[in-house]
């Protein structure tokens, strides 16, 4: 972890600076610093990249069964697109990093002592995690393209912003409500086991048919719904009810303990 960042603190005295308007933070200029610093991490983008492309390349382009015909492309567009949503998600939660970082060096209480209202907060990290996540999106389809996954035009553009968009809504307000909930090293203890924990019972890597018990928890669990609903795009299969339900309940569930967190210590730091 670091200190508060420096550009940060630059961007609040500037603000509090003659002639900046009477505004001690600007909106539009704390969200372009959140978009900006997000960008100019590059482990963080490095880490979400190359990830989800491995994937791609060991289970949908190198196989052969990744040439196999599906009604709406090849089996190698349907992993290219989940590779993608978790390429997505694992950007995403990167916020959760970010939060805990802010607590731990009082970035949060400076905030706290200006004008910003929480849903710019808010909004500002999830706008930098979407700036983020569409990096990884656009690089996914892009390998996976250049290397023969195939997808109908309609599945690809639907395949794509849904990876994108709810894929990291869902788990930017999951990194939101984790950075509240833990802080600093104690963020990356809990993140890592749990999407690993939600891959696996959501079928990210590993079909779920034929296992048993494992296959009835799975659609009580978060990436379940977001895999299956994207994989209803790719593959043509029917919509489950369970999966609409799922990614609105655990989205719902995320933003509310994110915003609950973020009111109960905005007295204690």
């Amino acid at each position: 972890m670091t200190t508060m960042p420096v550009t940060h603190a630059r961007a609040a005295r500037a603000a509090d600076a003659p002639g900046s308007g009477g505004a001690p933070l600007v909106p539009r200029r704390y969200l372009r610093l959140e978009i900006l610093r997000a960008l100019r991490n590059p482990w963080t983008i490095g880490f979400a990249v190359v990830m989800p492309v491995a994937m791609y390349l060991l289970f949908g382009a190198a196989p052969e069964y990744g040439e196999i015909a599906t009604p709406r492309g090849t089996v190698a567009g349907i992993v290219m697109a989940n590779m993608a949503l978790f390429g997505a998600i694992t950007a995403a939660v990167n916020v959760a990093g970010s939060v805990a970082d802010e607590r731990g060096s009082g970035w949060n209480r400076q905030l706290r002592l200006t004008p910003l209202v929480p849903w710019v907060y808010v909004a500002a990290k999830l706008l930098a995690a979407l700036a983020t996540a569409l990096i990884v999106v656009v690089t996914v389809f892009a390998v996976g393209l250049a290397t023969g996954a195939k997808l109908v035009l309609p599945a690809l553009v639907g395949a794509f912003w849904f990876a994108w968009v709810a894929g990291t809504v869902m788990f930017g307000a999951f990194g939101l409500a984790v950075g509240y909930l833990f802080r600093n090293e104690a963020v990356l203890g809990v993140v890592g086991p749990l999407l690993s924990l939600f891959a696996f019972f959501g079928g990210m890597f590993i079909p779920l048919d034929g296992m048993g018990d494992i296959r009835l928890l799975a659609p009580f669990t978060p990436m379940y719904g977001l895999r299956s609903l994207l994989e209803s795009m790719t593959s043509g299969e029917p919509v489950e009810t369970a999966a609409v339900l799922g990614v609105a309940g655990w989205t719902a569930l995320f933003v509310t303990v994110a915003a609950w967190r973020y009111r109960s210590v905005a007295g204690r730091e």
